[in-house]
């Protein structure tokens, strides 16, 4: 476990993982309006194990890389890989655990009356497992949730229930343009996008790109502007300075250093960069967000 976790989150994550967290509200309501309680990205190593009988809150996870199992109650044991989708019941006993390469998940708990119903419609994942091709976008979400959770902003808690309302729809769009012809270019698509979600950093140059999706740079150049209407290098730079914003936040490093982290020489280049996304300079965001 993260020895900088904040003492009132500790309780509800395994000792078994490392990640990223952030905890909204921990006293398990269940009335009221629907609330976001907390979530993460944990990494889960190849002896990861959780058995508990019960817990606080409906939980949403979704499995972006590695293979796992999971069994709720009485229900049959239910495979786990990547693009795996499903919803547990607080109330009923819950095994998890990885099964071959490590696992990285990602999960949001619900508070408030509506957290069942929000993960049973407009898809229904309660108790069970939904497997998703295209799950780049869900990734996506996901991502958004914990850092706005993280950086805990002015309502913080109506951004991050907005965010959840989007994964739902993302879920249904994505059960929806399952199998057509539409679907097999922006499956490629979503599968090259993963790869930059996942550790934008490795990415120095498309030449990376290219070599680990086996796509060819036209095709690259014509699937983003398509899909996500910026060139595959516009999208590595956005996501390598969404990601730097969030280090600047977490950490004390010094900018140059955090510029090195993502393949920058020259700290001023990276200013440039981080300016041209993000409208202010790495210092001037650091002061602005902290004060």
């Amino acid at each position: 476990m993260d020895p900088n976790l904040p003492a009132k989150g500790k309780r509800y994550i395994s000792v078994q993982t490392r990640g990223d967290y952030f905890f909204l509200e921990l006293g398990g309501r269940r009335t009221g309006a629907l609330g976001v309680a907390m979530g993460g990205r944990e990494y889960c190593p190849a002896d990861y194990l959780v058995q508990r009988q019960s817990f606080p809150w409906v939980t949403l996870e979704y499995v972006a890389a590695g293979e796992g199992e999971v069994r709720v109650g009485d229900g049959p044991v239910e495979p786990l890989r990547a693009g795996t989708v499903s919803a547990y019941d607080p109330d009923q006993p819950l095994q998890l655990r990885t099964t071959g390469a490590p696992m990285t998940k990602y999960f949001v708990a619900l508070s408030g009356e509506g957290a069942r119903q929000a993960v049973t419609q407009p898809v229904n994942l309660w108790c069970t497992c939904r497997h998703f091709g295209g799950h780049g976008e869900i990734r996506e979400v996901f991502d958004m949730l914990i850092r706005e959770g993280q950086e805990g902003m002015a309502n913080v808690g109506e951004i991050c229930v907005n965010l959840l309302q989007r994964l739902q729809l993302k879920l249904q769009q994505a059960q929806i343009v399952r199998g057509t012809a539409h679907d097999q270019s922006r499956q490629r698509f979503l599968r090259c996008k993963a790869a930059i979600d996942a550790n934008p950093s490795g990415f120095a140059s498309l030449e990376r790109l290219v070599v680990e999706t086996g796509v060819n740079r036209p095709l690259l150049y014509s699937l983003f502007r398509r899909f996500q209407g910026v060139s595959p290098y516009q999208y590595i730079m956005r996501q390598k300075m969404n990601r730097a914003a969030h280090d600047l936040l977490a950490s004390n490093a010094r900018v140059q250093d955090i510029a090195a982290e993502f393949g920058f020489a020259d700290p001023l280049h990276f200013s440039r960069v981080f300016r041209k996304v993000h409208g202010v300079s790495p210092a001037k965001w650091r002061r602005m967000v902290r004060d």
